[in-house]
This record gives C-alpha cells, structure tokens and sequence, in this order.
C-alpha cells in the first residue's frame, strides 16, 4: 500500500502527534538490551486487532478471518527484527507473550486478563479508531470499562509494568478522508481526550501509562512506521524519571 504509506507520512507531519518520532538516538543505543527478553501481553477488544498484532510480530501474515482467541493462549518465545530509520536494527527477544479473548467474559474470569498480564512487562491494549472517535473510553462505555479493570489490576501486576495503547486501523480513517489536516486536527483532540482520561483513571498509577500509537496492523508499511514509535515511547517512559510526591 504505497499510497496509504505516502498518505501516512503526511499526515503524520500534519498531526505532529506528541512522542511521534522522539528520543530516536535512546531507543537506537538502549532499546535493544532492555527490550531483549521482555514478557509483553496482549489485550483489548474483540476484533480489536490482537492476532494480527502477533502475527506483525512475529512477520506472519495477519489473520484474514477473525476468531475468538483460546482463553490464555500463550505463545512460544520469539525475535523480532525491526528496521529503524538510517539502516539501524532492533533485534527483541519476546518471552512469555500470551494473547486472550477479548470479551467481558474473557476479562474478568480468574483465568482472564489478570492471570496473563501479571507476568508482563509490558502490556499492549489494542482498540480502534473507532473506538476512539466514537469515545468509547467515557464512562459506561466498554474502552472505559477496561480502563477501569487496569485500574483494579495493576497494584497485581509487576511493580514496573508498563501499558501502551495500540489504536489500530488508522488506515481505513485516512483512506476515508482526503482533509488530512481536518483529520488530523480531529485526532489530534481525541487522542488528548484519551489521555486525560486515562491519566484520571489510571491515578495513582498514571506513571506506567506511556502513551497511545495509531498503528494499522493490515498496512505493513505503517505498521513498521508505528510500532517504531510505540516502542520508543515505551522505552523512554520506562527511563524518565518519576518524580515522587512528598509524604507528610
């Protein structure tokens, strides 16, 4: 898709989206030691995206029917090779990923969401941007729902554990669009109301959330472009320094 990629790469210059290409010379001298054997899980929605997240991963073909994941479905170790800018290569020992359903049902068993982030890393909540423009991360809504389930989860998850958010099938918005400005204005705002929410939910672990990426998992060429941003957001949340409220 080398229109989709063209188009990409204009709107991203166009969005400017907070985190989006920075701390590029950290990621290239760091990443590859502190991402090598990392346990990540993969969590979101129904039909969010999440096998096709592991199957970029791992430089499969994405699913092209969507199935219900087993519950807890756990993956062998894999490398992954990502190509930087300037020739640089991430080479990312992936440990322990787990992938599961996405329904309530899934989410709340004692063998749900919990059982397979407890271990991570890193956790990767994938929606859409659907999800995003149709604001269901407010209250009573089911993006917000599952905010609220991190909420409960995290003091039970690593003490360092990180989550990132993946809003997949930015493709298809872009491609539905030719005001890329309009567009990208429009994101721009829901992607900041996302993040106040998610920094409220969130409190007082707002800290471990490192941000959110738009990504298309069906389009290699923006998946490459993304998944290199989000990596590098995860990666420089996890070095900045916290700074600490003081304790009477």
């Amino acid at each position: 898709m080398p229109l989709a990629l063209t188009t990409f790469r204009i709107f991203l210059s166009l969005a400017s989206f907070p985190g989006a290409g920075k701390h590029f010379v950290r990621l290239v001298k760091g990443a590859r030691d502190w991402w090598s054997g990392k346990k990540i899980a993969v969590i979101g929605p129904t039909a969010s995206g999440k096998d096709s997240f592991l199957a970029r991963l791992q430089n499969r073909e994405i699913p092209q029917v969507h199935s219900n994941s087993p519950m807890g479905e756990k993956i062998k170790s894999f490398r992954v090779k990502l190509a930087l800018s300037h020739g640089h290569v991430i080479d990312i020992t992936c440990k322990g990923v787990i992938n599961i359903g996405g329904e309530t049902d899934y989410r709340d068993t004692p063998s749900g969401w919990l059982s397979v982030c407890k271990d991570a890393d890193v956790v990767f909540y994938v929606m859409t941007v659907n999800d995003l423009s149709e604001k269901r991360f407010l209250k009573g809504r089911r993006i917000r729902q599952d905010l609220d389930w991190l909420l409960t989860a995290l003091p039970h998850l690593k003490r360092d554990a990180l989550i990132h958010i993946l809003i997949n099938k930015i493709d298809e918005e872009i491609e539905s669009h030719t005001d890329y400005q309009a567009l990208a204005e429009k994101l721009t705002k829901e992607l900041s109301a996302l993040d106040r929410t998610v920094n409220t939910v969130l409190h007082p672990y707002e800290a471990r959330y490192t941000g959110a990426t738009l990504i298309s998992m069906k389009s290699k060429q923006i998946y490459t472009r993304a998944i290199n941003d989000a990596l590098s957001s995860v990666y420089s949340a996890f070095h900045k320094p916290v700074k600490r409220k003081r304790t009477a």
